[in-house]
């Protein structure tokens, strides 16, 4: 019996649904593990707290080092820990946190995702392997030199997220869902689109091109205040647009069968997850040209990629990439003209994930590591 404590520095929202793919896996063997969730958050995202009997909720803070913590190490007694985004926080960088932690011979893992520039080369001597589920987050572990740099590809739970076949009969409908309302996700991108799609400034005032199309939003519920407010009301008053406040239910199929196609035109991720996920109901996606978004879509074969117009540097080395507003607009218009293309695709989508992107075909290699 494997004894793994999974620390989250994120409740069952954003990054948490990645924490949730490692549980599934964990109670899939209850003959060989048995494990506990320590979660902590910064205080916003108190609200979406994992809960549940295998779950221990420690303070408001991403610092482990807490008595709390160590209490629930010493009463615990795990044989590893994963971490879950914990990178470097607290006053040592974690290097006191994991030479105390190595000492009392618990093996530590660490899954690194939204990473500050400089963070990686950091790693080095802190954990006993570093872990991505993406190309892009390997190769900067590699570069980097760290202990066992580990690629095990990400994938979706594909029973969670069944096909749904998409057959455009009137008219084709668009969907993005938000989130929180972060424009990380690149959203507010879509009203201009939708506007150029119209035709120029003179063409929209005196005589602006109509198309018949449905694009429809959902954003978690109690969000509104969230919502950039020129992306709302563009949506509110726009006769083609639709704006929805309703929490996904990410092991019941989401809110993916609100769309035939899923736009995305986000400025940066981790992994991208609404991007596999909707793949596997069997949505082409519009998305980015940059990983890591374009890791997961092959253009006009299982949805489209979008030109970028500009690429900004950050403090993070994910770069924040802004979308040409003008191609997603001749993207959107082709697929409007060409609906039997989204009937093409949408099988081509659901078949990649099946065969490349299926979170059971890893067991054995999370196993693995666990040892």
């Amino acid at each position: 019996m494997i004894k793994i404590g999974l620390v989250t520095a994120w409740g069952e929202c954003g990054m948490g649904y990645l924490a949730k793919n490692w549980v599934y896996t964990f109670r899939k063997y209850p003959e060989i593990i048995n494990y506990q969730i320590y979660s902590r958050a910064l205080p916003w995202l108190s609200p979406f707290r994992w809960q549940g009997e295998d779950v221990v909720n420690g303070p408001e803070t991403m610092d482990i080092n807490q008595p709390h913590f160590w209490d629930w190490v010493n009463t615990f007694k795990p044989d590893v820990i994963l971490f879950q985004d914990q990178n470097i926080y607290g006053k040592t960088e974690m290097r006191e946190e994991s030479l105390r932690l190595k000492q009392m011979g618990i093996k530590l893992i660490n899954y690194p995702d939204w990473i500050r520039r400089g963070d990686v080369e950091k790693y080095k001597g802190l954990y006993d392997v570093n872990l991505s589920h993406v190309l892009r987050n390997y190769h900067w572990l590699v570069n980097a030199k760290v202990e066992n740099p580990t690629l095990i590809k990400w994938g979706v739970i594909t029973k969670n997220f069944p096909f749904i076949s998409r057959q455009v009969a009137d008219k084709i409908k668009f969907y993005i869902n938000v989130g929180t309302g972060t424009i990380r996700k690149g959203y507010t991108a879509i009203p201009k689109a939708l506007s150029k799609m119209e035709g120029n400034f003179i063409q929209r005032k005196l005589n602006p091109r109509k198309y018949n199309y449905q694009f429809i939003t959902s954003s978690v519920q109690g969000s509104e205040n969230r919502i950039d407010k020129a992306f709302f009301n563009y949506f509110r008053k726009h006769t083609n647009c639709e704006i929805i406040f309703k929490t996904a239910d990410n092991q019941k199929g989401g809110l993916y069968s609100l769309g035939d196609i899923y736009v995305y035109p986000s400025m940066r991720e981790g992994i991208g997850l609404t991007i596999t996920e909707a793949m596997c109901t069997g949505m082409p996606v519009i998305t980015s040209d940059f990983p890591t978004m374009n890791e997961w879509v092959d253009d006009n074969v299982d949805g489209r990629l979008i030109k970028i117009k500009k690429i900004k540097k950050s403090s993070m080395p994910t770069h924040k990439v802004l979308v040409d507003e003008n191609h997603l607009a001749d993207i959107l218009i082709d697929y409007i003209n060409n609906p039997e293309k989204v009937t093409e695709q949408s099988i081509n989508a659901r078949r990649k994930i099946e065969n490349k992107y299926n979170w059971d075909d890893r067991d054995q290699e999370i196993l693995r590591i666990l040892q």
